[in-house]
C-alpha cells in the first residue's frame, strides 16, 4: 500500500511540474504579446498566481516537510537577490538584449510569494521547537517572562503602522515606479509582522484573554519537562490541545491567498472581474492574513506533531503523566 501511495504522489508531482512549465511558458508569451494594461494580461496574471499558490500548497503535502523547507529556503535565497539585481538593472535602464528583465522579475515575484505562506508556517514551528526551552541562558529580562501573546499584539500594532506608511507612500507616483523597492520592503515587513503577530496571539489566546502579558519567572510546583518544553504543569494541557477539526490546512491556504492579495493587488484579483481597486484588495488581504495566521497559530500543535513525531510522542507521554 505504501509503494502505491508513493507512486501516486510521484505521478501528481510530475503532473504539477509539467503543468508549471506550460503555465510559465504561457505567462511569458502573454507578457510579450499583450500590453501591460490589457484585461487579457490581467486575467493571465490572476490564473498564474492562483495556479502556483495552489501548487505549492499541494506540494506541502506531497513531499516531506524537510524537503519542502529546503526548497522554500533555496527559492527565497536565490529569488530575493535576483529580484533586487533585476530591479537595479531596470532602474539604471540597463536592458540586456538576450533578457527581458521585467518578465523574469515578475515571474520571480510570483513564485516566491506563492510559496511564502507554507514556508513561513514550517519555520515558525521550527522556531518554537528551538526556542521553547526556558532553561537556556537568556540575557534579556532573565527574571521575567514575556508572554508570546503580548509580543503578537505588539507585532500586529506595528503591522498596522506599516500599513498606514504604505498608504502614504502609495500616494506618490515615484514610489510606485522608480522607488518601488521601498514600497516592496514596507509591504513584506507588513506581511511578516501581521502573520507572525496573529500566529502568536491565537497560539497564546488563553493568556491574552486573561491579560497575562508579563510575569515573574519562578519554578512551578509539580512541573515536568521534555527535550523542548522544560516547564510543563497541569495548566499546560490546554496549551497543547488542538481544535477538534484540523484548521491549519485552511489557514495555510487562506494565508497564501491573502499574501498574494497584499503583494499583487489587482494583478491577483482582476479588476475586470471583481471591480475592486488595488488598495481595497490589499485591505481584504490584510484581514484574511490575520485570520489565516490565527488559524495556523491555533492549530500549531498538529503541525508540530507532523514535523517532529518523536518529540510529539515525548510531549504526549508527559501530558499523560500530568493528567494523572
Amino acid at each position: 500500500m505504501r509503494k502505491y501511495l508513493i507512486f501516486i504522489k510521484a505521478a501528481i508531482i510530475l503532473c504539477l511540474f509539467i503543468f508549471s512549465i506550460i503555465v510559465i511558458n504561457y505567462f511569458i508569451n502573454s507578457s510579450i504579446l499583450y500590453e501591460w494594461n490589457e484585461s487579457k494580461l490581467s486575467i493571465v496574471w490572476m490564473v498564474t498566481i492562483i495556479y502556483f499558490t495552489v501548487t505549492f500548497y499541494l506540494l506541502l503535502y506531497l513531499v516531506s516537510f524537510k524537503i519542502f523547507n529546503i526548497f522554500f529556503i533555496s527559492m527565497i535565497a536565490s529569488g530575493t537577490p535576483s529580484w533586487i539585481f533585476l530591479y537595479f538593472l531596470e532602474l539604471f535602464k540597463i536592458e540586456p538584449n538576450f533578457l527581458d528583465c521585467s518578465i523574469i522579475r515578475d515571474l520571480i515575484v510570483i513564485l516566491c510569494i506563492s510559496i511564502l505562506s507554507p514556508g513561513l508556517t514550517l519555520n515558525f514551528i521550527k522556531f518554537i521547537k528551538n526556542n521553547s526551552n526556558h532553561s537556556k541562558k537568556r540575557r534579556f529580562l532573565q527574571k521575567y517572562r514575556i508572554h508570546e501573546g503580548f509580543v503578537g499584539i505588539l507585532f500586529v500594532i506595528f503591522a498596522f503602522f506599516l500599513w498606514v506608511i504604505r498608504l502614504l507612500l502609495i500616494q506618490h507616483e515615484v514610489m510606485k515606479n522608480q522607488l518601488r523597492i521601498y514600497l516592496a520592503v514596507d509591504t513584506i515587513l507588513l506581511l511578516l509582522f501581521l502573520f507572525s503577530g496573529s500566529f502568536l496571539v491565537f497560539r497564546d489566546l488563553r493568556d491574552v484573554l486573561q491579560f497575562k502579558f508579563i510575569e515573574k519567572r519562578e519554578v512551578k510546583e509539580n512541573s515536568m519537562g521534555t527535550t523542548v518544553f522544560d516547564q510543563m504543569t497541569p495548566d499546560s494541557i490546554k496549551f497543547f490541545s488542538s481544535p477538534r477539526v484540523p484548521i491549519y490546512h485552511i489557514g495555510i491556504l487562506l494565508n497564501s491567498f491573502a499574501v498574494s492579495m497584499i503583494i499583487h493587488g489587482t494583478d491577483f484579483l482582476s479588476m475586470v472581474i471583481f471591480n475592486l481597486n488595488h488598495e481595497e484588495i490589499v485591505l481584504i488581504g490584510c484581514i484574511l492574513c490575520f485570520y489565516g495566521g490565527g488559524m495556523i497559530g491555533k492549530d500549531w500543535y498538529r503541525i508540530f506533531a507532523k514535523l517532529y513525531p518523536e518529540l510529539y510522542q515525548e510531549v504526549e507521554e508527559m501530558l499523560d503523566e500530568l493528567r494523572k
